[in-house]
């Protein structure tokens, strides 16, 4: 029976490498302690002297001593541990609501504290044991995330459909007092957990900071697909502009007393509620950037400080050749007025006849109008979407990452960049959805020519 963990990849100058550390083997103690996941990895490689013990394919064990700075990593890349199942069946989970024909892995329900850790998912509490609490106190895996939706145990026993769930803020404290931070969600089903549960929950999650750092409230989220689920009333633009008016009353004195919101609410409130958003101040450190909470905002103030830039240089300009074609930014429903008024924005310094940037808006036909973010768009309603806009030759077409799975450029509906160049004819290439990571790649991009030669072909700022 195989032991360790198999090393998925060496970083290229990394420690590992010096050390002869190959790829494909095990990996199965560092300083005695035996290795579960990467999270282990992460933790005992911390030591400024280490033994690593590895194993080749064929069963053979050695040693290594290896010193280092404590900050220093090996740079061994391990892939992914096999992901907890959710014990809960909330009305709103979004796995319910998912279009037949898709890839086995979408209609699993997740939840994992070790992923809670690693990349901000959020979790219920429901399903760890007393050894993973020991674990995460003993390894310090702070922060985590945490669906709360009301820290009322009936209400909230209800929206998970899980009797058996144990009261949320016994959970909260325990994990506390161990010196572990928080970062909470609150996803409102109207008529069930706001009003006055959701005051309740404000009153009781706050009393908590700064172990509980932030409070996301987030709209649920309905497809198209909800066939054989109990039916919840879906979010109007006079429900969310309420909402947002609750919020603010919720940060006022949070504000005074901290000079820190604690509550905040998802962009999709602003977007639902055709509000201006507010300024990017409001939003703090930015504590749930993952969580859809300030995304619009930052991008927002990151472009406009590039667009003061181009200005202060006189004129912008897009490479130095074949600039009769325009890039086409890809967007859902929910980002698109707003990356149009920045577009025009920034059409108002482009050089003239040295391109242009422009956007087009898909919607979601896989799972229905009311999903709007960039982040769920499938590769066929794209490629659809771009067949019917009838750009010229040579346009590029680009894709917000936040729209591919994990190192890949696959999405949700399994076509690739490639399928959609194919179907469409038109290049297609993924880029950063933040602004700051746009300018950067935009600044830095060389086309390579299907014959192998490489196009000289770059962004020009000047």
């Amino acid at each position: 029976m195989a032991q360790g963990l198999t090393i998925k990849e060496i970083l290229p100058g990394s420690l590992a490498e010096e050390a002869g550390i190959p790829a494909g083997h095990n990996i199965l103690s560092i300083n005695g302690n035996p290795l579960r996941d990467l999270i282990d990895l992460e933790f005992y490689q911390a030591e400024g002297e280490l033994i690593v013990q590895i194993e080749n394919p064929a069963g053979e064990r050695r040693e290594l001593f290896l010193e280092k700075d404590p900050d220093e990593r090996l740079g061994i890349v391990l892939d992914p541990p096999p992901i907890r199942r959710c014990p809960n069946d909330c009305d709103f989970c979004f796995v319910d609501q998912m279009p037949t024909g898709q890839r086995q892995s979408l209609y699993i329900r997740d939840e994992d504290y070790r992923y809670s850790f690693l990349y901000g998912n959020f979790i219920t509490l429901t399903n760890l044991s007393e050894k993973d609490y020991r674990r995460i106190l003993e390894q310090r895996l702070s922060p985590l995330y945490i669906s709360v939706h009301a820290t009322d145990p009936v209400i909230r026993r209800r929206l998970l459909r899980n009797e058996r769930a144990p009261d949320i803020l016994d959970r909260i404290d325990h994990l506390i007092e161990g010196g572990i931070r928080l970062h909470t969600q609150i996803v409102i089903t109207p008529g069930i957990n706001d009003g006055e549960v959701l005051d309740r929950s404000v009153e009781e999650l706050s009393a908590r900071f700064p172990g509980v750092s932030s409070l996301a409230i987030v709209p649920v989220g309905l497809t198209g697909h909800r066939e054989g689920l109990p039916s919840i009333r879906s979010i109007d633009k006079e429900f969310a502009r309420q909402m947002l008016g609750v919020i603010e009353t919720y940060q006022k004195p949070f504000m005074k007393k901290w000079d820190d919101p604690f509550v905040f609410p998802a962009d999709e409130w602003y977007v639902i509620a055709e509000k201006t958003f507010p300024s990017l101040r409001r939003y703090g450190s930015l504590p749930q950037l993952g969580n859809g909470v300030g995304m619009v905002p930052l991008f927002y103030s990151d472009w406009k400080k590039k667009l003061l830039s181009f200005r202060k240089k006189g004129f912008f300009s897009i490479g130095a050749e074949r600039t009769d074609s325009p890039w086409v930014m890809v967007t859902g429903t929910a980002f698109s007025p707003y990356l149009e008024k920045l577009l025009s924005d920034l059409g108002q310094v482009l050089a003239p006849g040295n391109g242009s940037i422009e956007s087009i808006r898909v919607e979601n036909r896989l799972f229905g109008p009311s999903v709007t973010v960039a982040g769920l768009l499938a590769g066929e309603d794209i490629a659809s979407a771009v067949m019917k806009a009838n750009f010229p030759p040579g346009t590029r077409i680009l894709v917000p990452d936040v729209a591919l799975r994990a190192d890949s450029d696959i999405l949700i509906d399994d076509m690739s960049l490639r399928d959609i160049s194919r179907k469409t004819g038109f290049p297609v290439m993924s880029v950063p959805s933040d602004a700051r990571g746009f300018w950067e790649w935009m600044e830095s991009f060389e086309v390579s020519q299907s014959k192998g030669d490489t196009e000289s072909f770059r962004v020009v700022v000047s």
